[in-house]
């Protein structure tokens, strides 16, 4: 793992940065300009001056406004800007609820956590207020032309809606799918500790070996779900390029000042 590309951030989790990513032009992705996080919303005040310090102008919520208002983020006010830019009315990946509160399908149906995540991936293609939600979070990249500040960007657990984010982001500025796919699943080493503390508890208050294996698939990334997104991408749109200007709206010019603005 590139330790420079996990931020010390002692009171969140998932804190990566974009930059050094290689180019298929044999450009790389700028530091200190795109950011993807989990949740912000026990950030301690060194963590947020740290945020701060670090260069980061805006703050993009990809969650739910319930979400959002249950677990509010915490930064510095007057010195990052945030927007709430809900890529589904709901929490759909679960990530936001606690064990006690799943279906009880959890404890019985052991497929129910892999058909439910790819359905989820699925829905980020095709879902008209997701594609409104990525297209606004471009809108941010393309407003952000300092040099050294970034857009940090997140939901609750920094790996679905977040992670699918990076996938569009880093297919925009031209970094080759493999070192994409890399990227996208780092989150399972990045919160492995998280993942195996989060199956302690549901198991000491009950979880049957079921509900532990659908919980594991929950709580990670795998490739069965970034494929299922790709696929829906290919069925619909053909390939990623394509979904990028018929289904997020962004135009040749988007992408060339993109690419002016964010690599080097």
């Amino acid at each position: 793992m590139n330790n420079q590309r996990l931020l010390p951030i002692t009171s969140g989790d998932n804190f990566r940065e974009l930059g050094g990513y290689k180019t298929t032009d044999g450009r790389q992705v700028k530091w200190h300009k795109i950011i993807r996080s989990g949740s912000l919303g026990n950030l301690n005040e060194q963590d947020q001056q740290f945020l701060s310090i670090y260069g980061v102008d805006y703050d993009i919520d990809l969650r739910s406004k319930e979400e959002a208002l249950n677990d509010p983020d915490r930064i510095p006010e007057n010195e990052i800007t945030y927007h709430l830019n809900s890529l589904f009315d709901e929490d759909q990946t679960d990530n936001s609820k606690d064990s006690k509160d799943l279906d009880t399908i959890m404890t019985t149906d052991e497929n129910y956590g892999i058909n439910h995540m790819k359905q989820v991936y699925r829905n980020m293609i095709t879902d008209k207020g997701a594609l409104k939600a990525f297209n606004y979070l471009f809108s941010i990249l393309l407003e952000n032309t300092t040099e050294n500040k970034s857009v940090l960007f997140h939901c609750a657990a920094g790996k679905d809606r977040t992670g699918m984010a990076a996938v569009f982001i880093l297919s925009a500025l031209g970094v080759d799918l493999e070192t994409i796919r890399n990227d996208y699943l780092l989150t399972n080493a990045v919160v492995q500790h998280v993942i195996d503390r989060r199956i302690e508890l549901a198991t000491s208050e009950g979880a049957n070996s079921i509900m532990q294996k659908n919980l594991k698939v929950l709580y990670s990334v795998s490739e069965e779900f970034l494929d299922a997104a790709l696929d829906e991408i290919s069925k619909k749109y053909g390939d990623i390029n394509n979904f990028l200007h018929n289904g997020i709206g962004l135009s040749d010019d988007d992408i060339t000042e993109l690419q002016k603005n964010y690599l080097i």
